[in-house]
């Protein structure tokens, strides 16, 4: 390439046209600016949308209706006279059609309003926050059981959370389980002609996705039942909650190793079969230690059950981590939350030496992370973010240009 011109370069990215020299520049420039990565975004999803024969016919039959609209205004320029009169003469100057958006010049004041809106925001999140902490606080010690003794001679105590509360959090897991098998919020369908591979990714994400509620219903029932006993916690509980992590390091390998099989390359998912059974087996003996820590064997006590909180905060900040990708699209205050959840997993096994209303306002916490982590999800799976991301994968997009056998899906 002789000289690099952007433009160019997005318009005949989204037609298709691009060799494979020109396409390597063009990924490579946008990985390092910002605002032609997103305009190379915008040409994607040109690029896909042309990809379907309608589209194309319905974008040439627009093409072919202003080429007409400009041959009659030509003809007419020639019957009325005006044909001596030179055409450039009434086409504005530096036109550039190849862009894809207007970037105009940003004004010097509007970095200031940048400012101030940060400002704002970050003083109005901080009252925000204010607010909700001494809801939750409140609500917390309205909730609070009576009589509750905490530090106890054992570990491992339940927190003096009503049974009620074990009862919402089930009803809302099965409600948001429930939801994901109805036409309400289905994801966006991969074409099976066009990318076949992620495709059968985004299925594995879906089911893996779908195993973890199901896990999540499960522990928070067997909590409510236990708890309705008065019972201390069993190993049961714990068994449950180890569960839960197993299907979010699935999704996760699913979003960072090739995990489908290709018919002339059965080995293509070696990597992604050892990654997840290396999580399960490692699984499988964090739920031992944390067993042998509720029953007081081999002298674990609380150290087993340290285990299980950063197994179970890994899983979701890996898949979290894995959220913050350009392709995806989340805003970075959208993945606050999200890590604080994956934080509030890593030390749950402490929250038991806490005041009784902490207990309650953490457990509330969780709930809302729960959610939040929900909502972004549905939205990746049906705003057609996830799709990109896979599709960006299976054609090598996500960093250098590679090989079949390293690109995810």
């Amino acid at each position: 390439m002789d000289r690099f011109d952007p433009d160019a370069l997005l318009l005949g990215y989204s037609a298709g046209e691009l060799t494979t020299e020109e396409q390597a520049a063009l990924f490579q420039a946008a990985a390092v600016n910002q605002d032609l990565f997103d305009q190379l975004m915008d040409a994607e999803a040109i690029r896909h949308a042309l990809s379907f024969p309608e589209q194309r016919k319905r974008a040439g039959e627009v093409l072919n209706a202003w080429e007409f609209e400009q041959a009659g205004n030509v003809e007419l320029a020639a019957t009325s006279g005006l044909s001596s009169i030179p055409l450039e003469s009434h086409q504005p100057e530096s036109v550039n059609y190849a862009a894809l958006e207007n970037r105009l010049p940003h004004p010097t004041h509007a970095r200031f309003a940048d400012l101030l809106r940060s400002a704002l925001t970050t003083v109005a999140t901080t009252l925000l926050l204010r607010i909700c902490y001494s809801l939750l606080t409140a609500i917390g010690a309205s909730l609070l059981v009576p009589g509750v003794q905490l530090g106890g001679a054992q570990i491992g105590i339940l927190p003096p959370v009503p049974p009620i509360l074990h009862l919402v959090q089930a009803a809302i897991a099965a409600l948001l389980l429930a939801v994901q098998f109805t036409p309400f919020l289905n994801p966006q369908v991969i074409a099976e002609r066009g990318h076949p591979i992620a495709r059968k990714s985004l299925a594995q994400f879906i089911a893996g996705w779908r195993w973890a509620w199901a896990f999540w219903l499960m522990l928070y029932l067997w909590l409510w039942l236990h708890a309705g006993s008065g019972a201390q916690p069993d190993p049961i509980a714990d068994i449950l909650n180890c569960l839960t992590s197993f299907p979010l390091f699935w999704c996760f390998f699913v979003l960072d190793k090739p995990s489908i099989a290709l018919p002339g390359y059965p080995e293509r998912n070696a990597a992604f079969w050892r990654a997840v059974g290396t999580t399960w087996g490692i699984g499988a003996g964090v739920c031992l230690m944390a067993v042998a820590g509720r029953l007081h064997l081999w002298g674990l006590n609380e150290f087993g059950l340290v285990f299980l909180g950063l197994y179970d905060g890994l899983a979701i900040a890996f898949l979290v981590g894995r959220f913050d990708s350009h392709w995806m699209k989340v805003p970075r205050w959208m993945l606050v939350p999200l890590y604080g959840y994956a934080l509030i997993q890593m030390i749950w096994v402490f929250f038991f030496k806490l005041p009784a209303e902490w207990q309650i306002y953490s457990y509330l916490v969780a709930l809302l992370f729960k959610v939040c982590l929900f909502l972004v999800v549905t939205h990746l799976l049906h705003a057609g973010n996830l799709r990109r991301y896979l599709e960006a994968a299976e054609e090598g997009k996500l960093g250098p240009q590679t090989d079949a056998s390293t690109t995810v899906g």
